[in-house]
């Protein structure tokens, strides 16, 4: 799997971008880019391209801001505008390795951009927003992911997703704390671990995944993959040929479930003779983690660091970092405990049914607060 330059393999990306406001909200806080490296340009919001991969290929972005319906749009732009322009700056890189440090140290970058405004702007504090961003070096994709917009590769018939959520239910979930059933009703389910622009520095996860002739990736932010299962998205993308109707298709299929949310979508196809088919039905899509504080086949890894810290910053782990970051950006959670615990605790002691009562009830009683307030 060692990256090998673009230059010299034939691989063209197919792609289309599109986002909405949804159905209840009245400002769209969502951003995406797709900027071009090869070609030093970012394509129009509503602009469908055919890419043919250089030296770089290019880099897709999607992003949901938090803090307000102003502040929120302000930082999820200046995070895509940040890191598109930094990845142009950046020097080649044939390996896969040099690569992923590149869009590391362009998400931080735009993380210290979001956080420096905020504080210039008393109207911004607090702001801050998700962030995935992929990348193609050779063969293999390169996603950098903060907070829980995702990232999924679709071959054949079969949707992976390729991004951990760096959520409070998630970290449990992947623990084996709680169950799927369980997690659809976990009453801190919009509790993230981290948002870009919050702090002043921030930890980026790296997926790598090789890809193969064929395959279809979806970026999208929470308004989607919160509104449709992951079924009905690889129902979707598998019954669109085009990038711009599968984009499409989703985010109305998001606005028939109520579009509660801001909703963005990217899709891009990955073809050309220097991708490999399928070796065979049992090729799916798989994502390794990159961790850059490590060197050579040790940054190669089922979990790195940064996903060990912010499990731990749930309460799964010994090393919980900084405090969770509520979704809203703007409110601090309540308590010593880590979310995770007290949830957890409180569950075993009332009983499933009477513990999903209770943290209506206790939502309910924090909200009243906050507007009194």
């Amino acid at each position: 799997m060692a990256g090998s330059g673009s230059a010299e393999i034939s691989v063209v990306i197919t792609l289309f971008g599109k986002t909405d406001v949804g159905l209840m909200r009245s400002s769209n806080e969502d951003s995406f880019a797709i900027g071009d490296l090869d070609g030093d340009r970012t394509l129009d919001p509503d602009e469908a391209a055919a890419i043919e991969v250089g030296d770089r290929g290019p880099v897709l972005v999607v992003c949901d801001g938090m803090g307000g319906a102003a502040a929120g749009e302000v930082a999820s732009g200046i995070a895509v505008e940040v890191v598109i322009a930094e990845m142009k700056q950046a020097p080649v890189a044939a390996d896969r390795a040099v690569f992923a440090r590149h869009l590391r140290r362009a998400v931080r970058t735009a993380n210290r951009r979001v956080f420096d405004e905020g504080n210039r702007n008393w109207k911004l504090k607090g702001m801050g927003t998700t962030l995935s961003a992929a990348g193609i070096v050779g063969k293999e994709l390169i996603v950098a992911q903060v907070g829980d917009s995702r990232a999924y590769v679709l071959r054949g018939s079969t949707l992976v997703q390729v991004t951990r959520d760096q959520s409070v239910v998630s970290a449990l979930l992947h623990a084996g704390r709680i169950t799927e059933k369980e997690a659809e009703s976990f009453s801190q389910a919009n509790v993230i671990l981290q948002a870009l622009g919050v702090q002043e520095d921030v930890d980026v996860a790296i997926s790598l995944v090789e890809l193969r002739r064929g395959d279809r990736l979806l970026m999208c932010s929470d308004g989607l993959h919160g509104s449709v299962d992951d079924d009905e998205l690889r129902e979707i993308l598998t019954d669109h040929d085009e990038p711009r109707s599968a984009a499409s298709a989703l985010i109305d299929r998001a606005r028939d479930a109520g579009g509660p949310d801001n909703i963005t979508a990217i899709v891009a196809d990955y073809t050309g003779d220097g991708l490999d088919v399928p070796a065979s039905e049992d090729d799916l899509p798989k994502f390794i983690e990159f961790d850059p504080q490590e060197e050579g086949v040790r940054a190669i890894t089922t979990t790195s660091r940064v996903a060990h810290r912010l499990a731990a910053r749930a309460g799964v782990g010994d090393d919980p970092g900084p405090r969770p970051i509520p979704a809203t950006g703007q409110h601090a959670v309540i308590g010593d405990e880590g979310p995770a615990a007290s949830a957890l605790a409180e569950r075993a002691r009332i009983g499933i049914a009477t513990w999903i009562l209770a943290a209506v009830a206790v939502a309910a009683i924090v909200v009243l607060l906050l507007w009194r307030a």
